[in-house]
This record gives structure tokens, C-alpha cells and sequence, in this order.
């Protein structure tokens, strides 16, 4: 087996001015992405958020608080490295698109639970489980979606 020695890195020594901090933004397909990320992750933080308030609201149990957090991101822990390798081997673009229409009915689907009045704990717990499943997928598309261009 040969010896392989890998070299060194480069090392900027010179810092950039200030206004070269988003020149990557001067890309269109990249701006439009930077700003659809930006509101998905917002949403799906939102809607953690609001699911643990809600179960806390519904039992008045910190426990069942704590198994909504679980199920929200257990499924990442499980399943990240198999949502990684699914990432790679599909188009990116369409597991983002599907994931993201996904997060829209569950977020829908728990708005209408709760407006209606007809919400109970298991049903925020199929939905967390549910959206937990889909950010193992979402995550890792999201974090090389960039690279595919």
C-alpha cells in the first residue's frame, strides 16, 4: 500500500472587508434558496415550539412534554446516517420539495386539530413523530442541495 501524505491547506492570512460577507447572495438560484431556507427552518422551529406548548397546555405534563421532544428528534439520531444515503442517491431537489409539502399538511393538519377544538396529546405525538421522520430526510438534502448546482 502506497504512503499517502496529505498537504497542508492553504491559510488565508488577509481578512476579507466586511462587505465581501454576502457576496454569495449576489447569486440568483443561490438568494432564492438562502431565503427559502431561511423561512423553512424558522417554520419548523415554530412548529416544535408550538407542539410542546400545545402538549403542555393539553396534560400539564412536563413528561409528556419531554416524550414530544423525543419523538420530534429521536428519528434523526436513528435514522440520520440512512437519510444521509438517501440524500446522496436521489435528486435533491425533489426530496426537499417533497419534504417540505409533507411539513405543510402536518402543520396544516395540526391547525386544524387545534382550531376545531378536537386536538388530544397523541395526536401532536403522531405528528411529531412524523415530522421527525421528515427532517431525516429534509436535513441532510438541504445541507448538499447547494453543491448539486
Amino acid at each position: 500500500m502506497e504512503d499517502i501524505h496529505t498537504q497542508p491547506l492553504p491559510v488565508v492570512a488577509e481578512h476579507l472587508p466586511w462587505r465581501h460577507t454576502f457576496i454569495s447572495l449576489k447569486v440568483p438560484n443561490f438568494r432564492i434558496f438562502a431565503m427559502g431556507h431561511f423561512v423553512a427552518v424558522i417554520a419548523l422551529w415554530m412548529q416544535r415550539i408550538a407542539q410542546d406548548w400545545l402538549v403542555l397546555q393539553l396534560s400539564g405534563s412536563v413528561t409528556a412534554v419531554g416524550i414530544t421532544v423525543a419523538l420530534q428528534f429521536l428519528p434523526s439520531l436513528l435514522f440520520g446516517p440512512w437519510g444521509g444515503m438517501v440524500a446522496d442517491r436521489f435528486a435533491k431537489r425533489r426530496i426537499l420539495i417533497l419534504c417540505q409539502s409533507l411539513a405543510a399538511v402536518l402543520a396544516a393538519t395540526l391547525a386544524v386539530l387545534a382550531l376545531t377544538g378536537t386536538i388530544e396529546v397523541w395526536h401532536v405525538y403522531v405528528i411529531a413523530l412524523v415530522l421527525g421522520l421528515v427532517t431525516v430526510l429534509d436535513q441532510p438534502a438541504r445541507q448538499v442541495f447547494v453543491h448539486d448546482w
